[in-house]
Order: C-alpha cells, then structure tokens, then sequence
C-alpha cells in the first residue's frame, strides 16, 4: 500500500511544481460531475460481478496552458440492491489534454488510490489497490467561466489484498482472504466545470 500512496504524492507534487513554473498562465479550475456507471470485482474466490449505479466526481486543479490542465479528483461510485451495497472510491492525481483548445475535447489520464466495498448486514468485503484512469469529453461553454461536459472514463485497479470484516453490537473482525481482488468501474455522465 506505500508504493501507491509515494506514487500518488509524486504526481501531486509533480503537478505543483508545474503549476508553479507557469506561474502567470495558470488559473484554478474545479467541477463535479453525475452519472451511470457499471462496476465489478474480479477475485479468484468470488462471483464475478458486474452492477449497474450511481457515479460522480469532484475534481479541482489548475490551468497551465490552453492545451493542458493538471488536478485531483475524486470519484465515486454506489449501488443499492436485495444483495447489499457495492462501492467503489478513487482519488487520483492526472492531467486534462486538448489537442484542439478551440473545439473543447479532451482526453485525461492519472493514477492514484482506490477502495472497493461490498457490505451488508453486518458483513463486509473490502479492496484497496493502485488505480488508472483514462477518459474523454468534451466542453461546450455556457457562460463567461462555465463549462458543460459528457464524459466517460474507465478506472482499472492493480491487485490489492481482498479483507472480510465482520461486526455486530460488541465486536468487530477483520481477516485478510487468500485472494487478490481487481476493481473496474466505467462511468459516464454530464459534468460542470468553471475555469
């Protein structure tokens, strides 16, 4: 779990520093956005699922030039259902490329941590791993600053420890499975951003 996290803190200080050397051409940015999204967990002991919810992001960074943007975002995504609750967060570091400023698409790439949840009623399977993720939109702008954006992107997990936790009203335990666990989570929607 330390190589994730040193990677994560890398690109964050790597993206600061670059913010700082274009000091004058930067300006902050954030946005968040809502959708679908279609996420699974892949172990070598459990059903291989693939569940239909909810999915956002928040994300915030800054403007080094027309073409590039660098940032941090956090995603998440959620399911309610008969089987229990699934969830997926990931926090990443990344950078937002425009080969054409004009025409307002883009394509993001970034690394950074996940968590996979499955629980119900006392019960819980967890994941935590390094994450990917690549994407595309586009920018349409609606005001002065204001911008509407489709997107989609697909989050792919390294192998993480796969953990059951149980609990009721006095105790609580956590065992760690004889299997690893990769997380997916493709998501699309309708995002704001103001820059």
């Amino acid at each position: 779990m330390r190589t994730p996290l040193r990677l994560t803190v890398l690109i964050a200080l790597l993206a600061g520093t670059l913010a700082q050397a274009g000091h004058g051409q930067h300006r902050f940015w954030l946005g968040g956005g809502l959708g679908a999204g279609a996420g699974r967990l892949q172990c070598g002991i459990c059903e291989s699922e693939g569940v239909q919810g909810t999915s956002g992001y928040f994300r915030a960074g800054t403007t080094l030039n027309p073409r590039l943007l660098v940032g941090g975002e956090a995603a998440l995504w959620q399911r309610s259902a008969d089987e229990g609750k699934r969830r997926i967060l990931a926090f990443t570091a990344g950078l937002w490329w425009y080969p054409k400023p004009p025409a307002g698409w883009f394509i993001r790439a970034g690394t950074g941590l996940s968590r996979w949840r499955a629980w119900d009623q006392g019960e819980a399977v967890t994941s935590k791993s390094l994450v990917l993720v690549v994407g595309a939109g586009y920018e349409a702008r609606v005001g002065p600053r204001l911008l509407v954006s489709p997107f989609i992107n697909l989050f792919g997990s390294g192998s993480g420890g796969l953990w059951l936790e149980s609990w009721d009203e006095v105790s609580y335990e956590r065992h760690r499975l004889p299997s690893g666990a990769h997380a997916l989570l493709l998501q699309a929607g309708v995002g704001l951003t103001r820059r």
